[in-house]
Order: structure tokens, then C-alpha cells, then sequence
């Protein structure tokens, strides 16, 4: 059976609890610290493009772009991205582009973390997009882990790096729930079909009620009226693709089956929430489910490629643009 979204670990914890497959979960090195954005501090905005000159200039050695992301001597954390507006769009020194960076925070599994993808994953894939298409400065912060459940995320909300990227945030995805399931009994034809059946709707539930305390979670470190939280689907809670069918006709149509049933799950909350839902079956699967995800799939048939990181972050960015929220952080101060 396949492994949980888990993925090749920065650091592993020797007392890890077992994930569902019997290997131990992977929990990783703390990564880079938030740091605070100066959005409405002109003088640090002044000191920090200073800074980046020198660095770039080969004045200060060692001082670049990176440098300046981090808090000196904070213990890092997650990957930090910042994306700065494209060549070709609104000039600097235009009296209506905004100023200060923007905040990206990606929580949830190993499928936003994109540990193991060698490639850009679709969150910080999101902050690029999102950079060029609101001519702004974004940040990004990448505090998915793989492995992770529902209970891990809500679990995480109380470290001190992730709500300091969290105080800050402007846009938060969230994607995790697929980790929750016992998923030996996908092929199981006495949990067919998935809706309704008693194998999974007590995890459902739960996943529900974490998902929904997430949200909350966030929005009480982050109480800005403006703040934009998108929840994310999955194509498949499992294995798909060619892996997939090798396991069988059961297992393809059981899978099939729980994935749309936690898609609807998520879409709820998210209704339920105020949230937008991004769904991830469609782009890899199409909208009946008949496209064939393998060539967007790493060889484990479990995780997205780079063409599979590409589709997600369109569809995030399509999703998000809907609402109006690249319009408002384009004219924003």
C-alpha cells in the first residue's frame, strides 16, 4: 500500500509516532523565522533597499537578497520566497504602486510542501504569479510538512514561527486531510460507496471539525477583514494514475470515490467559513474524472511533478482572482 503524503525529511524525530503505513512520520528542522514586514515603516524600507545595494554591489560581502529575509540568529524554520513584481510591470517609482511586501503562508502536507518534487511547488509557484500579476513584492512562507494531518496543522498554529508568518499573512493555503484516513481499505467493496459508508465518516467528521478550527485558528492570530484563506482538494487522497490502476479496479473506483467525498467535505467548510475552495480534482483529473493525472505525477503516482505544481497553482490563482483580491492588493497601500 502507499505511503502517506510523507516526504523525504529535513530531519527525522527518532520518537515520531507511526504514520498509517507503519514508517515513522516525518517531522522536520525547524526552518527560516518570519521576519516583520515594513509596510508601513519608511525608514526601514530605506535601510533595507540600502542594504540590498550594497550586497548587491559587492560593498558588504555576503549580504544579498536572502540575507535580508531572515531574523539574525533565528533558527530557520521554513523555506522564505520573496517575488518581486515583474520587469514590465508598474515602475517603482509610480505614485500609485503600492508599497511593502505581501504575505503568502502554505500549511497543510507533503503536496504543498513539494519536498521531494526537485522542482518549484505550487505555493511558492502562487507567490511568483501572484507577484507579477499584482506588481508587488510577496513573501512566502512554506510551513507544510510532509506527513502531516489535520491535527498536525492545528497543532502547529501554536509554534511561534508559524504565527509570526501568520500574523502577517495576506493569503493562507491550506491543504491536509488526506493523511487522516486508514486508506488499507480503499479497495475494501464494504466501504462502497464512500458516502455514507461507516469506514470513513467518523474521519470525515473529524477532519470536518480540525479544518474548521484551522480556519478559526487562523483568523484569531490574523484579524485582518482583508485576510484570504483558500482551502485546496486533492485530485486523489492516495495513489493515482498508472500506479493506481495497477492496484486494481477496486481500488481505482474506491479511491475515486473517498477523494470526491473529502473534496466535498472541504468545499463545505469553506462555505461554511467564508474561505474560497480551489479544487484540485479537475485539473489533474478532469471534470468527469477520466484524464489520465500519471504524466503530472512523480513515479510514486502520490505527488506532483512540476506540470502537476503548475496546474495547482493556476488553479489557485484563478480561484483566488474571482474573488477580487488581486484587484484590491494591486491598489492596496
Amino acid at each position: 500500500m502507499p505511503e502517506p503524503r510523507g516526504r523525504m525529511p529535513w530531519g527525522r524525530a527518532a520518537d515520531a509516532p507511526p504514520d498509517r503505513s507503519g514508517h515513522r512520520r516525518h517531522r522536520q528542522h525547524p526552518r527560516h523565522a518570519a521576519r516583520a514586514r515594513p509596510r508601513h515603516l519608511a525608514a526601514a524600507l530605506l535601510g533595507l533597499a540600502v542594504l540590498a545595494v550594497l550586497g548587491l554591489s559587492g560593498v558588504v560581502p555576503g549580504l544579498g537578497p536572502s540575507s535580508l529575509l531572515r531574523d539574525s540568529g533565528a533558527a530557520p524554520r521554513t523555506p522564505v520566497t520573496t517575488v518581486s513584481p515583474s520587469p514590465g510591470g508598474t515602475p517603482a517609482a509610480s505614485s500609485t504602486t503600492p508599497s511593502g511586501p505581501l504575505t503568502l503562508v502554505g500549511l497543510g502536507d507533503s503536496v504543498p510542501s513539494a519536498e521531494t518534487c526537485g522542482c518549484t511547488g505550487y505555493v511558492e509557484q502562487v507567490g511568483q504569479r501572484l507577484g507579477a500579476l499584482t506588481d508587488r513584492s510577496w513573501v512566502v512562507h512554506n510551513d507544510a510538512n510532509g506527513g502531516w494531518t489535520t491535527a498536525d496543522v492545528e497543532d502547529d498554529l501554536g509554534s511561534s514561527p508559524t504565527r509570526d508568518h501568520l500574523a502577517h499573512a495576506d493569503l493562507v493555503l491550506v491543504e491536509v486531510g488526506a493523511n487522516d484516513f486508514d486508506l488499507d481499505r480503499v479497495d475494501d467493496q464494504g466501504c462502497f460507496p464512500a458516502a455514507g459508508s461507516d469506514c470513513w465518516s467518523a474521519t470525515v467528521a473529524g477532519m470536518r471539525d480540525g479544518l474548521t478550527r484551522i480556519i478559526a485558528a487562523i483568523r484569531r492570530i490574523d484579524h485582518r477583514p482583508d485576510l484570504r484563506i483558500a482551502l485546496l482538494g486533492y485530485w486523489n487522497v492516495t495513489v493515482d494514475g498508472s500506479v493506481g490502476r495497477a492496484l486494481g479496479e477496486d481500488f481505482v473506483l474506491g479511491s475515486d470515490e473517498l477523494t470526491r467525498l473529502v473534496n466535498e467535505t472541504v468545499r463545505q467548510v469553506a462555505a461554511s467559513t467564508g474561505t474560497v475552495y480551489v479544487d484540485a480534482y479537475s485539473p489533474l483529473k478532469g471534470t468527469s474524472g477520466t484524464r489520465d493525472p500519471t504524466g503530472d505525477l512523480l513515479d510514486d503516482g502520490d505527488h506532483p511533478n512540476a506540470s502537476g505544481h503548475t496546474l495547482l497553482s493556476t488553479a489557485v490563482v484563478d480561484e483566488v482572482a474571482t474573488t477580487g483580491a488581486v484587484a484590491s492588493w494591486r491598489s492596496a497601500p
